[in-house]
């Protein structure tokens, strides 16, 4: 509890013994200076309800207004009470500024009486806590919440829970209302009291007593009005620890070191402890003296003998516990069989050594630098990392970011990878290549594919397609060499409509053979003499004898196709409008064909001529 300016503010939380104090505040008259509304009038702070996490449980003056105030008529006198109030805690803008004040009379005047407390803090009020706590001291009816502080931009607001006034019943006092006035040990009367501090009217205490109370010796005081401190009588039990008139200690006796009744004497030459009741040669010190410390008996340099521990080395190692002062748990080793008992002078781990990355006896040495595993047997240079490093991990040997070399696996890369996989962390399936010839099994390394890759894929494992633009076996192929009507190209090439006049198999690489032309070369060449062309058919070097046309598929009339007969079938034909006569055929053509086919076979014989040259 700190008193400031006349007015008692809790450090802690406020509690109540059922009983001994009321909350005078409770369903009081109350007003205020102005509403919001209807909803929030001034008794909503003295109605019991506590709930302060929305609006509608608040009091809550009017906006735009340069000062706001809200009173409750205790109607009844109170003595220093305790004033608790709940502010709204969904908007925290209304609490800086927040003034108390109390009064003995109902003044018109919101200010006049005494300034109980000011809140301060940030505008925002955050900093603020959601209860105020604080006891208004004197003697007073009335209780004003006051500010003018605009926090917001909304003028002067208050707008907060509940209001409770609690003070204790007549002749008690306290925190917690809980302490009679008649306990005190004041000089003179002692029926009524001050309900906060308890003090004394007379302001003195009777002899041994002190405080404003006059209830207790302050902590370490004896004596008349406790003015000696128990402290300089060396007792165990501190403070508080000896008798409020002669300063002799409560049962637990003296501290270490010292003795009489008074605990004021020092421990003999070669005793110490308790009572001093211990001998200094009795202790197990690595160094042996027949003097030591009077309070503790400490020995001095070296320690204690092995197997023992404590400051003056006379006790003997706890289960658990070994080594040097017994400073080292059983537990704490790291051996690969765990125990929590050990042998207390070497704490040697069980059959089975150390756990990895631990080392020596006890297994309390860590691996030296390039060294990890169980004992540290394992060398970090003799992984296969793909990230090569001499030192690692002393437990485990992890690799660094990286992982292991192709055809290793395992935390420290130390394990060949089986026949099915391979690769760098052997996660490769060798059944997931994409090799022409189908295997299970393949090299731990690369996972080479000995017959090459399927159509589309590539690399030495057949695990990639190819690239775009590129097809077939090993990806060698290019899309764009193919004579396709389509431009999508797929791992073996295949084009998906119709290839280009000329050319033909799945991906139209292959040009039409002898005879064939047109897409896909699926037509045949007429009866030419020699090839066709591939794309169009017209026969390049003319028609055999007995037919015309372009590509030769038109079959003459055998009287126009003697050589002996073509001049006057021509000339008789085209004279005669469309009749020949040669003797051997009597055909009926109108001129304009006949001219076509005589054209065709005149141009015919002059392509074979040609040949005929050149060969």
């Amino acid at each position: 509890m700190a008193v400031r300016d006349g007015v008692v503010i809790l450090l802690a939380s406020f509690s109540l013994v059922t009983g001994t104090a009321t909350n005078v505040a409770l369903n009081k008259p109350a007003l205020m200076s102005s509403a919001l509304d209807g909803n929030h009038p001034a008794s909503k702070a003295v109605d019991g309800d506590t709930s302060a996490e929305h609006q509608i449980y608040v009091a809550h003056t009017g906006t735009g207004q340069t000062i706001a105030w809200w009173k409750v008529d205790l109607q009844t006198q109170v003595q220093s009470a305790r004033i608790i109030l709940y502010f709204r805690t969904n908007y925290k803008y209304r609490r800086n500024g927040v003034q108390l004040y109390t009064s003995g009379k109902n003044s018109s005047e919101p200010t006049e009486g005494n300034l109980c407390h000011t809140v301060t803090g940030r505008r925002d009020g955050t900093g603020i806590g959601d209860v105020l706590n604080v006891t208004c001291l004197g003697t007073w009816r009335y209780l004003t919440v006051y500010t003018e502080t605009d926090n917001d931009g909304y003028g002067a607001i208050l707008d907060f829970d509940e209001v409770q006034v609690w003070t204790c019943l007549v002749g008690m006092y306290g925190v917690n209302c809980n302490k009679a006035c008649n306990s005190r040990h004041c000089y003179g009367s002692t029926e009524s009291c001050d309900s906060v501090t308890g003090a004394c009217s007379s302001g003195q205490c009777q002899t041994g007593w002190t405080g404003t109370d006059c209830a207790v010796c302050v902590d370490g005081k004896y004596g008349p009005s406790c003015a000696r401190d128990c402290s300089s009588s060396h007792c165990k039990v501190l403070p508080s620890t000896c008798d409020r008139i002669t300063g002799a200690c409560l049962p637990g006796g003296c501290q270490d070191g010292w003795m009489g009744a008074d605990c004021s004497t020092v421990c003999a030459g070669g005793t110490y402890g308790p009572s001093c009741a211990r001998y200094c040669i009795s202790r197990h010190c690595k160094i042996k003296t027949t003097k030591c410390d009077h309070v503790n008996g400490a020995c001095q340099g070296g320690g204690c003998d092995d197997g023992w521990m404590g400051v003056d080395c006379t006790a003997v190692c706890a289960p658990g516990q070994y080594g040097a002062n017994c400073a080292k748990d059983c537990s704490s080793r790291h051996c690969k069989t765990s125990s929590s008992t050990c042998d207390r002078i070497s704490g040697a781990c069980p059959t089975g050594g150390c756990d990895a990355g631990w080392m020596g006896t006890d297994c309390t040495t860590v691996c030296a630098p390039g060294q990890y595993g169980a004992n540290c047997a394992k060398d970090c240079s003799s992984r296969h990392c793909k990230t090569s490093s001499s030192t690692c991990d002393r437990i485990s040997g992890a690799c660094p970011t990286g992982g292991c070399d192709a055809g290793w696996m395992g935390t420290d890369c130390t394990t060949a990878c089986t026949n099915l996989m391979y690769g760098p962390n052997c996660v490769s399936s060798c059944s997931a290549r994409h090799c022409k010839t189908k295997s299970s099994t393949c090299d731990g390394v690369s996972g080479e594919c000995l017959g090459g890759c399927e159509d589309g894929w590539t690399e030495i494992d057949c695990s990639s397609k190819c690239h775009a633009g590129y097809y077939g076996q090993n990806c060698h192929l290019k899309c764009d060499d193919r004579h396709c009507t389509s431009a999508s190209c797929t791992g073996d090439g295949a084009c998906s409509a119709e290839c280009e006049p000329g050319w033909t198999l799945r991906d139209c690489t292959q040009g039409c053979g002898k005879g064939t032309f047109g897409s896909n070369c699926e037509s045949r060449c007429g009866n030419c003499n020699g090839t066709c062309n591939v794309v169009d058919g017209r026969c390049l070097w003319g028609c055999t004898e007995g037919y015309n046309g372009p590509r030769c598929s038109v079959e003459l009339p055998l009287c126009v196709a003697k050589i002996g007969v073509i001049g006057r079938s021509y000339r008789n034909g085209y004279r005669n409008g469309g009749h020949a006569a040669a003797g051997c055929c009597s055909v009926h053509v109108s001129a304009e064909t006949w001219k076509t086919e005589m054209d065709s076979l005149k141009w015919s014989r002059s392509k074979r001529r040609k040949k005929d040259r050149l060969h």
